[in-house]
């Protein structure tokens, strides 16, 4: 979009009577007399405190030589140019650009910005948000860590998506842990399908990622970015953030270890950002490495395979069998079937679970903004 070429000095009627005036050695009492106007209402126009109307344009055109629209076009422009540059009109054209590049009605329910009355009072919330001092969102429009859109959410929004990772960058502060270890990171790995099978194992899991130095939290996803989860490095800590827009327990099992998958093979530069959504196919060597890996973190391969020569009818009965087998958890290993395909979405709806009830409120962004 291209941008428009404001005038250093907004030139009113007013100044340009004032040339005509001196040119042609004349007072305002002369003017006033020539066009049959008072005093007091040329020097109104004079000061550009009252509008020019079209009987006055027609009156200056006389006596100066201009024509009508000449004097109708000026005081217009001077007008418009006037009450963008209020500041209302300013407050306005800065709020415009808040709401398109941030939702900020859901924000503000969510608790991640406060309600405010006034103009300023978002203007300066959102500056402290992204930590600038002008509001210019130009540096949205750089790449970023998000992934592509999908012809099949068409509504995705990327500004949002942003705005989703900034306020996970800003939630980390909340969450006091130790140091990173990767070998213990490496070792919780081993045993990840373990927690997954019992009964207090996303507790157990996630106090283990904090022994790993590993910091885990939810923050509730945003309309129209789709995300499940996201990894990234804030003052030299891993940081896992799952949203729980599927709150179910395989997709937490999913997006938890496609997560954990980035901080070993990607993050241990300290650099990179990473967002997912997991009902997505995702392309990259990145992420398709965090794939693989996760795979093997949840035994993907050894659930199909056990289930193949069942694949016409899988039961309750063999997705116990299955899970006791493997050693997996009974939702991992409908999650599975069902993310690949072998079982449609609506079957073994028993093995549903949400998972948010399961995990303690401690980890939950917003439940401690209500609290702040």
């Amino acid at each position: 979009m291209a941008k428009e070429i404001k005038p250093f000095i907004n030139i009113g009627p007013g100044e340009v009577i004032k040339e005509d005036l001196e040119t042609l050695n004349w007072t305002q009492e002369d003017l006033a007399k020539i066009v049959g106007m008072s005093v007091k209402a040329v020097n109104e126009i004079i000061n550009n405190k009252t509008s020019i109307t079209f009987e006055t344009a027609r009156l200056l055109g006389k006596a100066f030589g201009q024509s009508l629209q000449f004097w109708m076009n000026l005081d217009t422009a001077y007008r418009l140019r006037d009450k963008e540059e209020s500041s209302r009109g300013k407050a306005t054209q800065m709020l415009a650009q808040i709401y398109r590049y941030m939702p900020v009605k859901e924000m503000t329910k969510k608790g991640w910005l406060k309600n405010y009355s006034k103009p300023d009072g978002l203007i300066e919330q959102v500056k402290d948000f992204w930590q600038i001092n002008d509001l210019d969102f130009s540096f949205m429009s750089k790449p970023a860590a998000c992934f592509k859109k999908s012809g099949a959410f068409d509504l995705y929004e990327k500004y949002y998506a942003l705005t989703w990772l900034q306020m996970a960058k800003r939630s980390a502060g909340l969450f006091k842990i130790g140091a990173y270890s990767k070998s213990r990171l490496k070792k919780l790995v081993d045993k990840f399908t373990q927690y997954t099978k019992e009964a207090e194992g996303i507790t157990i899991l996630l106090k283990e990622l904090e022994h790993a130095g590993v910091v885990f939290y939810i923050l509730s996803y945003l309309q129209k970015t789709y995300l499940d989860g996201g990894a990234f490095v804030h003052d030299g800590r891993p940081i896992v953030v799952y949203t729980a827009r599927h709150d179910r327990v395989d997709n937490f099992w999913f997006t938890l270890a496609h997560e954990i998958a980035h901080v070993l093979l990607h993050l241990s530069d300290g650099k990179g950002e990473y967002l997912d959504r997991m009902d997505q196919k995702r392309s990259g060597r990145k992420e398709e490495q965090a794939d693989a890996f996760a795979s093997k973190m949840i035994k993907a391969r050894e659930i199909i395979d056990y289930c193949a020569p069942f694949k016409q009818y899988i039961s309750v009965t063999r997705v116990r069998q299955c899970a006791q087998a493997i050693q997996v958890g009974e939702a991992l290993v409908v999650g599975v079937l069902k993310y690949c395909g072998v079982v449609p979405y609506r079957n073994l709806n028993r093995f549903k679970i949400k998972v948010s009830p399961l995990i303690p409120n401690r980890y939950f962004v917003e439940r401690r903004l209500e609290n702040e």
